[in-house]
C-alpha cells in the first residue's frame, strides 16, 4: 500500500470513529414535525388533506431513512438509543427492523444484481422500454414492490435466505409483534385525528366504528406511507442502482462496488425531499458503509480528491437523474 493510500484509509478511520448523537435533532425535528400533522388532520379542514397527505408521506420517508442508518449503527453513538429508534422508527413504518438488518447488509454484501435484494425494484424498472412505459411502470409498480416488502420487512419479514441465529430469530419475532401492535395504534390515532367514515350507512354501530377505523388509517398514515414514501425510495433506488447500472455497462472502467452506486449533487430541495440523512452520497457509502452519514461528505471529497478507485458521481441532481433513467436504453 502506497503512503498516499495509507493516508486516505487513517482518515477513513478517523471518520469511521468519529461518532455523535447530532441525528437526535433531525430525529426530534421528524417525531415533531409528524405530530403536528397529526394535529392537522385533527383541525384542519378536509380540503387541507390534499397539502397534509404528502407532507405526511415525505414525513414517514425520513423515518424510513432514518431505519437505514439505524441498520448500520451510525444514527446515533450510544447502541442502545440507535437500536431504539431504529426498532421504534421502522416499527410505524410497518418494518420488522432485524429482518431489514439481515436483508440491507445482504444487499451490501452481494456480488452482482442477481443476488441483490434490492435487484426486484431497479432492474425490473430498467427492463421496461425505455420513454413513457418505463415511466408508468416506475408509478404504477410501486404497488408490486409494496407486496414483496411486506414478504421482505414487514411483521413476518425473513430479511434474508440464509440461517439466522437464533438472537436474531428471536428478535425478529420480537420486532413482527411491534410492527403490529405499532400499525393497530396508528388505526386509533388516526381515528382520533378524523373520525369515523365521512358519512352514516346506518348500519350497526361496531360495523360503522371499525369501518372508520380502516378509512381514517387508510387516510392518514397507508396512502401516503404507500404512495409516497415507498415511490420516494423507489425513485432513489432506480437512480442509485439502476441508471449506475446502465452508466457501467457504457463505462469498462466503472470498478467499485459490486453493485454498481453513484453520489449525486442534488439542489436543495431535491436534497430536502430525496436525501435525507446526505442519502446522496450513496457511492462513498457503498465503499465504506461504517462511516456515519454526517461525514458522508467529507469523505466524498477525499475519494474525489484522490480519484478512488470506484467512487463515481454524475453532476445532476434526482430529477435529471430521473429523467435520464427514464431514458436511458
Amino acid at each position: 500500500m502506497t503512503s498516499d493510500r495509507k493516508k486516505i484509509y487513517e482518515h477513513i478511520k478517523i471518520l469511521r470513529q468519529d461518532q455523535d448523537n447530532r441525528s437526535l435533532i433531525r430525529l426530534g425535528l421528524t417525531y415533531s414535525l409528524l405530530f403536528l400533522l397529526w394535529l392537522g388532520f385533527a383541525y384542519l379542514p378536509m380540503w387541507s388533506w390534499s397539502v397534509l397527505i404528502p407532507f405526511m408521506g415525505i414525513v414517514q420517508y425520513y423515518i424510513v431513512i432514518s431505519g437505514h442508518e439505524a441498520v448500520h449503527k451510525t444514527l446515533c453513538a450510544h447502541s442502545k438509543s440507535n437500536e431504539f429508534f431504529g426498532v421504534f422508527g421502522q416499527a410505524l413504518v410497518g418494518v420488522n427492523f432485524h429482518a431489514y438488518r439481515l436483508q440491507h447488509i445482504d444487499h451490501h454484501r452481494c456480488s452482482s444484481n442477481k443476488e441483490d435484494p434490492d435487484a426486484h425494484i431497479y432492474m425490473k424498472v430498467m427492463s421496461v422500454r425505455a420513454g413513457i412505459p418505463r415511466f408508468l411502470y416506475l408509478v404504477f409498480g410501486t404497488f408490486i414492490e409494496i407486496l414483496i416488502k411486506i414478504r421482505q420487512k414487514g411483521s413476518g419479514g425473513y430479511g434474508t435466505d440464509r440461517k439466522v441465529k437464533k438472537d436474531i430469530a428471536h428478535l425478529m419475532k420480537r420486532d413482527s409483534y411491534l410492527v403490529i401492535l405499532a400499525q393497530l395504534s396508528l388505526m386509533f390515532i388516526s381515528y382520533a385525528c378524523i373520525g369515523g367514515l365521512p358519512i352514516s350507512f346506518g348500519l350497526p354501530l361496531w360495523f360503522e366504528f371499525g369501518a372508520g377505523l380502516v378509512w381514517s388509517y387508510a387516510i392518514v398514515w397507508i396512502i401516503p406511507l404507500f404512495c409516497v414514501t415507498v415511490f420516494l425510495n423507489r425513485c432513489r433506488i432506480v437512480i442509485e442502482h439502476g441508471l449506475a447500472l446502465h452508466i457501467a455497462k457504457q463505462t469498462e472502467d466503472f470498478g467499485g462496488p459490486r453493485i454498481p452506486t453513484i453520489d449525486l449533487e442534488p439542489n436543495p430541495i431535491e436534497r430536502l425531499v430525496f436525501a435525507p440523512f446526505l442519502f446522496n452520497y450513496h457511492c462513498a457509502h457503498h465503499l465504506f458503509m461504517s462511516v456515519p452519514h454526517y461525514h458522508l461528505p467529507e469523505l466524498h471529497r477525499l475519494l474525489q480528491e484522490h480519484q478512488f478507485s470506484g467512487h463515481h458521481r454524475i453532476d445532476e441532481g434526482y430529477i435529471g437523474a430521473l429523467r435520464r433513467a427514464m431514458a436511458a436504453t
